[in-house]
């Protein structure tokens, strides 16, 4: 795919473009408790705010599938570039939405930037890093998991000392209109390296068969279960528990922090230890820690349990992606759009139903609930196992 050099330049330019995307991808967690104030002073429920999670869904479907048609026309790194800006012009317009309709609209069209930007990065940085996917994969997402921590701090202390939460919004999407002028000025010097421009698309038929349908199956249990955390931790603790904004807010920085610190383990180990064994290992860890988030309203329990359940979610979505990339080498982009579209859907119901659930009883319980998911990844990871095994003795 182009020299070495070529190859360094993309993989930096993604790792500097997952660092954003964290960013981005926590703004509405961040902000999720001055949301539900102020549109169910406007007369909303709970419920009906919920249906932000949907939206953020189709937002990134839409943006998969245009990243599958956009990558063939204009090449990865233009995609990037014309996807940046697209967020920028997004996140503006979501920052200065107040109908309720208007709001979900312009988040769906972040969302739709979001999608495309992540498949086409994860896509890219597994091609051009064939050697060590893995282990490059888990960096990738751990840069990620480095910006998401760090950004709720500043815009929780940001907002505690005064700034209108929408300003978060509209500070974001600047962030994004530099990286995008960025990435084009790379662009005019990158595009004679890229090389042939190749397909990322969704194809769901791989789901016909059964190791990428484990493969699929976590990821949508890996971000069912993130997002139901992410998106009502900051409402459950300061509804809850008594938490104030900034340390209701700093949850998500804390799940971040140890979704980071594992990423960076996982890119570690992984390749020497296996892929199936640390999703074992992984799958394992996040069914013993996850019940401390919901068991007891004590604050240190509860930070604890969301540390650990971080810890144990780390590396689960970027070793399936290196599984599955190792499964189907020739179908790369693929293997990143399908597996996204099982993260987003994902990122739809679980969080949905749980606002759902809270809406009759409690967040506690809502939390609870979703704890029917967390246990048949031991299952999945012990099959992928015996695939790996299988696949050693072939090779």
């Amino acid at each position: 795919m182009g020299s070495s050099a070529s190859d360094r330049h993309l993989t930096n330019l993604g790792l500097g473009g997952y660092v954003f995307i964290g960013t981005a991808a926590v703004l509405i967690p961040s902000v999720m408790p001055f949301i539900v104030d102020e549109y169910t002073a406007a007369g909303l429920t709970v419920a009906t705010i919920g249906l932000i999670f949907p939206a953020r869904a189709v937002g990134g479907i839409l943006g998969n599938l245009l990243c599958g048609v956009g990558s063939d026309v204009l090449g990865r790194s233009r995609l990037v570039w014309l996807s940046a800006l697209l967020m920028a012009a997004s996140l503006a317009l979501t920052a200065v939405a107040t109908p309720w309709s208007l709001f979900l609209t312009a988040f769906a069209l972040v969302s739709a930037a979001l999608g495309a930007l992540a498949t086409g990065i994860n896509a890219l940085v597994a091609d051009v890093n064939r050697d060590a996917r893995a282990r490059m994969l888990n960096i990738l997402h751990g840069v990620y998991g480095a910006g998401a921590a760090v950004s709720p701090l500043i815009i929780g202390a940001l907002i505690d000392g005064g700034l209108p939460w929408r300003w978060a919004l509209a500070g974001t999407g600047f962030i994004w209109l530099i990286y995008g002028l960025f990435a084009l000025r790379f662009d005019r010097a990158a595009d004679r390296h890229e090389g042939p421009r190749k397909i990322q698309k969704t194809d769901l038929r791989l789901l016909g068969q059964r190791p990428f349908l484990a493969l699929f199956l976590i990821a949508f249990i890996y971000n069912g279960v993130a997002w139901s955390l992410l998106g009502w931790i900051a409402v459950f603790m300061q509804q809850s528990a008594g938490f104030s904004t900034f340390f209701s807010v700093a949850m998500i920085s804390i799940f971040y922090a140890a979704l980071t610190l594992g990423r960076f383990i996982c890119a570690a180990y992984t390749e020497r230890f296996g892929y199936a064994a640390t999703l074992l290992v992984l799958a394992i860890g996040i069914t013993l820690t996850y019940p401390l988030v919901v068991l007891d309203l004590n604050p240190a329990l509860a930070v604890a349990g969301v540390f650990l359940t971080g810890l144990g979610l780390s590396g689960l979505f970027p070793t399936a992606m290196a599984y599955g990339a190792r499964l189907y080498p020739r179908q790369t982009g693929t293997v990143s759009g399908t597996l996204n579209v099982a993260m987003t859907i994902g990122m739809m119901l679980p969080p949905l139903w749980t606002g759902l659930i809270a809406e009759q009883w409690s967040f506690q319980v809502a939390l609870a609930v979703n704890y029917i998911m967390v246990p048949p990844l031991v299952l999945i990871a012990l099959y992928l196992l015996r695939i790996e095994a299988r696949l050693s003795e072939v090779t």
